[in-house]
């Protein structure tokens, strides 16, 4: 059986070696071309940005929450104020200690003290999470400056009685730079086994973003010797922050933690990002996986096109069917052929909507910003042909509480190889009965159903 032969057939039932008018049949097919090039544009579309937010947000959580590795103090906290302040001295000498002899495949280490608090400002109140850092927690952290964005003022710390606020939590409490501002919090009391408020001014200094309000709504930063005397040694959480060159590498994360484990005594514990955001990281992948499994069945839906335009390809070579198989064609080479004349449509709808797919997803933060001005501008047209007055409220097509202002563009090579061999393979499958069946018709019932 010549194999070439079978393709040069396949480009005769197509009709693109061949002048002849385009048939029903041909047009189906370039119907069931387009119908697949249209249902992977949006799957195209799903896997990049779903891939660009997940990143997107992993690596702020990562570089501006929890760190590549902490180190975590979980010895139980003496409860006399003398005993506890032993404690955290002997901490910070253990926490020293372990910077001084770090590996080499480690970029950076940085002292952290966390808990939470309430916000005090000009318009209202916010609860939020209070960290305790070093002067140089961002200074001295290339990654994090990258993704950190100074709305105003400016990231300094030195002042005992600065604090850097999160964009969201500023707005909420009417907070600017050089505003005063107070933040209560909950301290011991060692006599009597009682809790006693403590109220603490501080200036702002600087106003942050990461372009993710979920972490911007409750950023508070204040100096670590700052956080000694405001955070409960009880109720917050004294860690080590450890950087490596990729923490998206697991053999580097586990040989870091490894060599962490052999210089830390009893009661301190390590964990990876991984370990510390596993559940919301869990929640991005299936929503993920989810979305793409439904344009999948998009996909399916347009390839049982491809099927329909066979059957009436078949119907119409008939007659050519019929002479090749009187002189001596075997069954499988006409079934190969048509097989063949589906993957080249499946093939000719993979190139339009990959490239359709790349281009939107290239352009999608524009694209995003368009809709959303198309939208709004109806809207505030509806508004005045019906009367209304006021302003209407301003839609966004992905709220900014949740996902990221600005999405990451990020083409996942094997994510697009997965996309590209499903659709070739799927095109082939639905094919397979009516190919199958035409290689299986005989001669002569193919010659009385033309007479």
């Amino acid at each position: 059986m010549n194999f070439l032969l079978a393709w040069k057939l396949a480009l005769r039932y197509l009709g693109l070696n061949a002048g002849a008018s385009v048939s029903n049949a041909r047009k189906s097919l370039i119907g069931a071309v387009w119908g697949i090039g249209i249902s992977i544009i949006p799957l195209v579309i799903v896997l990049v940005v779903s891939d660009g937010m997940i990143k997107g947000i992993t690596s702020r959580m990562i570089e501006l929450g929890s760190g590549h590795i902490q180190v975590i103090d979980l010895r139980p906290m003496p409860r006399t104020k003398a005993a506890a302040q032993e404690r955290r001295e002997n901490t910070e000498e253990i926490f020293d200690v372990v910077r001084m002899q770090m590996p080499s495949t480690v970029t950076g280490t940085r002292r952290h003290q966390e808990g939470t608090g309430l916000l005090i400002g000009k318009k209202g109140r916010s609860g939020g999470t209070i960290r305790a850092i070093d002067s140089t927690y961002f200074t001295e952290n290339p990654p994090a400056q990258k993704l950190l964005t100074v709305v105003s003022g400016s990231i300094d710390l030195s002042d005992p009685h600065g604090i850097l606020l999160g964009k969201k939590i500023a707005e909420k409490t009417g907070l600017a730079v050089g505003d005063s501002c107070s933040l209560l919090t909950l301290l011991p009391q060692y006599s009597g086994n009682k809790t006693v408020p403590k109220l603490t001014r501080f200036k702002v200094t600087g106003i942050l973003s990461s372009g993710y309000q979920e972490l911007d709504a409750l950023w508070i930063f204040i100096p670590l010797e700052t956080g000694a005397a405001v955070l409960s040694p009880q109720a917050s959480l004294n860690s080590l922050v450890v950087s490596v060159a990729d923490p998206f590498d697991e053999s580097l994360l586990a040989a870091a933690k490894q060599n962490l484990l052999q210089q830390l005594p009893p009661g301190f514990s390590i964990y990876s990002w991984q370990d510390l955001n596993r559940a919301q990281f869990y929640s991005f992948q299936t929503s993920k996986n989810l979305l793409l499994f439904i344009m999948f069945l998009i996909l399916l839906a347009a390839s049982v096109n491809v099927s329909s335009a066979m059957v009436m390809l078949i119907m119409e070579r008939r007659r050519e069917i019929a002479i090749l198989k009187t002189a001596g064609a075997h069954p499988f080479f006409i079934t190969l052929s048509f097989l063949l004349a589906g993957l080249l449509t499946g093939m000719a709808g993979l190139c339009i909507g990959l490239l359709g797919g790349i281009l939107a997803s290239i352009h999608i933060n524009e694209l995003f910003v368009f809709f959303e001005y198309v939208i709004n501008s109806a809207q505030s047209l509806l508004y005045y042909i019906i009367g209304r007055t006021g302003t209407p409220e301003t839609i966004h097509l992905l709220a900014p509480e949740y996902y990221l202002e600005y999405i990451p563009i990020t083409l996942n090579a094997a994510g697009l190889y997965t996309i590209a061999a499903g659709t070739l393979i799927l095109s082939v499958i639905v094919c397979m009965i009516p190919a199958v069946s035409a290689g299986k018709e005989k001669p002569l019932d193919s010659m009385r159903k033309l007479s």
